[in-house]
């Protein structure tokens, strides 16, 4: 069932530790530090469970989200002390394209209990074992098991997302273990998405190696928590990845901090530039969604779209909770360009006066007086048909930026050039109409701000006149108002 606004409900009867941080959930990490006098008994060992034999605490019982799947059990034996068992369980948390509005893949996630019924996370099972071999072993057990359980669910079409960290990685290129556990497993390469998780490795030579060895025997390639620590452009740009996904952090932001909003589009509109599919992970809101949308996210993972679960999700369970998005969407995106058209409303009219005003043989500052008057402007100016800046740019008494003496070196003067900014170029290719930028941070300020921008004939020769508005001033506190893609 698609969780949509009522996640809370459902999680009411779920211990809380299944809902951390995923970052906290993952298949564990290889160099996490050992656990103090704990002794390995070796590979965990498989067995096959009946899905009605064990009872996970906290489960209710109408709830089969928790029904366990077929587990491993892995042995710790503490110095002195008697082992303990620990049952794993893989969950699967579906991964949803925007476009097909269904789940495309699905994350394998490692869940843990003792004999007590307790609750146990990746790093927290990891921990029970002993670095270096045996941390590998359960490293790898992890991924058989999510493959195991993958199969036996009898999707035939999905991609099974598997996280892999970057030291196991290259180890699994030197002895070739991951491509026979696919073979062994019957699951074919081209589902599987190895899932790079963000951590540090200083052979950078290597880990591209092991990536193309990945790649060479079909999988896709994912760059996870891109945003955060080491996940950055630069591996990016050495791994070539065909999915990238968006830290949690950068999503929990986008719908609380304006900057964040602001450079969200643009990330993911670079991302795409990379040849790179982007999938926003760790929704929790339809804030988070609706932000995602109007990114243009490819692909979309978290608990408001269907918590963590041991079967698989229903093709069309979420078929509601997209049309509620959406319809949502484009509500929002009305009254974007409402607001939008209110608000810029005074400033168009002021414009076609001063192109009225310079029209009729008014000189630049008596035309531009009223423009220079309202709120939000910061500057006019008047360009030439070659881009070139006529005069200096008549300032708002206002502006902050004119009276800064640190931005004397670019503080536009006569000769100063346009032609390559967007609102200069669509000025003269569509004379007679006023044209508006997105928002954009101005050379001569430097501070975010919006340009309209009108070409006229002045002696025989297009001209084109500019007034800069404040973006901040503009926009108020909502935190919406221009981030909505604006033709440039």
């Amino acid at each position: 069932m698609c969780t949509g606004r009522s996640a809370s409900t459902t999680r009411a009867s779920i211990p809380r530790s299944f809902f951390r941080a995923k970052s906290a959930s993952r298949t564990p990490r290889a160099y996490a530090p050992p656990r103090s006098g704990a002794r390995w008994r070796g590979p965990p060992r498989f067995n096959a469970v009946s899905r009605h034999s064990v009872s996970l605490p906290g489960d209710a019982t109408s709830t089969t989200d928790l029904a366990p799947s077929r587990s491993d059990t892995l042995f710790v034996e503490a110095e002195g002390g008697s082992p303990s068992e620990f049952r794993l369980f893989t969950h699967f948390q579906p991964i949803f394209s925007l476009a097909h509005r269904r789940p495309v893949g699905y994350e394998g996630l490692i869940r843990g209990t003792d004999s007590s019924g307790k609750v146990y996370l990746a790093t927290e099972l990891l921990a029970k074992a002993p670095a270096g071999v045996p941390r590998m072993q359960l490293d790898r057990q992890c991924r058989a098991l999510h493959v195991r359980n993958f199969r036996s669910l009898g999707d035939e079409d999905s991609w099974l997302f598997l996280n892999v960290d970057p030291y196991i990685a290259v180890q699994g290129l030197r002895f070739g273990s991951f491509a026979q556990m696919l073979e062994e497993n019957g699951l074919p390469a081209h589902r599987v998405a190895v899932e790079l998780i963000e951590t540090p490795f200083d052979d950078e030579k290597r880990l591209v190696a092991a990536v193309e060895h990945y790649r060479a025997i079909g999988c896709l390639i994912v760059i996870d928590d891109f945003g955060a620590g080491y996940s950055n452009f630069d591996r990016i740009w050495r791994l070539k990845p065909d999915i990238v996904k968006i830290d949690r952090e950068m999503t929990r932001r986008v719908t609380v901090e304006p900057l964040a909003r602001r450079m969200f589009a643009g990330i993911i509109s670079v991302l795409h530039e990379s040849g790179a599919l982007v999938c926003v992970e760790g929704i929790e809101t339809e804030a988070e969604a609706l932000c995602a949308t109007d990114a243009d996210a490819d692909l979309m993972q978290g608990n408001y779209f269907a918590l963590p679960a041991t079967h698989l999700h229903p093709e069309h369970a979420c078929d509601d909770l997209f049309a509620q998005l959406f319809r949502n969407f484009r509500l929002e995106t009305a009254e974007f360009w409402e607001l939008r058209r209110k608000r810029l409303l005074p400033y168009i009219a002021a414009l076609a006066d001063a192109v009225l005003a310079l029209s009729a043989g008014a000189d630049r500052a008596t035309a531009v007086r009223a423009l220079l008057d309202l709120d939000c402007t910061e500057r006019c100016y008047l360009v030439a048909g070659d881009g070139s800046q006529i005069g200096a740019s008549a300032e708002s008494e206002r502006s902050v930026a004119a009276r800064d003496r640190r931005l004397t070196p670019i503080r536009p003067v006569t000769g100063t050039n346009w032609q390559t900014k967007p609102f200069f170029r669509r000025a003269i290719e569509a004379p007679g109409k006023v044209q508006i930028t997105r928002p954009y941070l101005s050379a001569t300020g430097p501070k975010f701000c919006v340009t309209l921008s009108y070409a006229l004939s002045l002696n025989e020769s297009y001209h084109v006149l500019c007034v800069d508005l404040d973006f901040a001033a503009l926009a108020g506190g909502d935190l919406a108002f221009g981030v909505t893609k604006l033709p440039l």
